[in-house]
């Protein structure tokens, strides 16, 4: 007989909107659990545990602290799902870690966006790379039925006839993540984030 294929144990770091979206989604994802819950509210992450016992997901234990959420020994990936400003420095609180072999961890996976500006983002994948981590973005748009479709006929015949196209943009909305932070512009980054003082086009 075979060796038998070990769970991969999952922490959700945050506890908001879309971890609480990402956990009903785990109900697909074959040998993993959700082993820790991580928020600096911990009526938070009392609720996403609840809901990842109710799903059948995992038993996961509960963490205000990145760092002590990541020494846990069954944590061998994390899902970042924290608010925008945020994501840099839990990174950095878990290649500290790695780095000092405080963790078990072997992959990180981030929300969308990775930061609130490609400065921050790049310096995200440095840190993951220095390392040496398995490393993942959660972004679904690009994958999306009709952004592939879209993509397949600008390369098909619209390059064939203007050249390589260098931008693409695509939008949806969700009536989350129902937080402050979220409509503040320095704090989510994008759009939002631009500054009023600078001509625009």
């Amino acid at each position: 007989m075979g060796d038998v294929l070990k769970a991969l144990g999952v922490a959700f770091i945050g506890a908001g909107f879309a971890n609480t979206f990402h956990a009903r989604g785990w109900v697909g994802v074959r040998d993993s659990e959700i082993v820790a819950v991580c928020d600096l509210q911990e009526e938070r992450a009392k609720r996403l545990a609840a809901q990842c016992r109710s799903l059948g997901i995992g038993d996961p234990k509960l963490y205000t602290s990145v760092m002590d959420c990541v020494r846990d020994p069954r944590v061998n990936a994390v899902w970042i799902a924290v608010p925008n400003f945020a994501r840099l420095q839990v990174v950095k609180d878990i290649v500290e870690e790695v780095l000092q072999g405080k963790t078990n961890l072997k992959g990180v996976v981030c929300e969308k966006p990775l930061a609130t500006n490609l400065k921050d983002a790049k310096e995200m994948l440095r840190l993951v790379e220095k390392a040496g981590l398995l490393h993942g973005y959660l972004e679904n748009q690009v994958f999306a039925p009709s952004v592939v479709r879209g993509k397949e006929i600008i390369w098909l015949r619209g390059a064939s006839i203007a050249g390589r196209p260098y931008l693409a943009r695509a939008a949806e909305e969700h009536s989350g993540p129902h937080e402050p932070w979220f409509w503040q512009g320095t704090k989510s980054g994008g759009r939002r984030a631009v500054r009023h003082d600078v001509p625009q086009p």
